[in-house]
């Protein structure tokens, strides 16, 4: 059986990654002068935002998973199954924090700066998408 928590936990870890490449992104965009920075920056954050979508949905797929299989016993013992519980808290907490900057973030795009990513934002609901996949999963209350 393979291990569906450790994989769950990578891809919680990949979701902080990108929300924080997203959040570097957005302060390359507040920080810079020269327009042509500017779109490539706005074109990096879309790209992280939807990544943040595909890994949302991949823990959502190991939480199922995990459900699918629980009860069947594990290769090691007992104590290595809660090692993950412990190991995603911290995980959990960066997460949120992360969110909540990204948000603050995003609103506080100016409309020159941010044109791109703010359209992106109103077509296609993908941080929020991401939020209700994780909160689905029980991951992000």
């Amino acid at each position: 059986m393979a291990d569906y928590e450790k994989r769950q936990l990578r891809a919680l870890d990949r979701l902080a990654k990108k929300i924080s490449d997203a959040d570097s992104h957005l302060t390359r965009i507040e920080d810079s002068l020269d327009d042509e920075r500017h779109r490539t920056a706005q074109h990096e954050t879309i790209k992280d935002i939807k990544s943040i979508l595909k890994h949302a949905r991949k823990v959502d797929k190991y939480e199922d998973k995990i459900l699918e299989r629980k009860g069947e016993g594990r290769k090691g013992s007992p104590e290595d199954h809660y090692v993950y519980l412990k190991d995603e808290e911290p995980v959990m907490e960066d997460l949120k924090k992360e969110y909540r900057e990204l948000d603050k973030k995003l609103k506080g795009l100016n409309d020159e700066d941010g044109y791109d990513i703010k359209r992106f934002r109103a077509e296609h609901h993908y941080i929020e998408k991401s939020k209700k996949i994780l909160e689905k999963a029980g991951k992000l209350k």
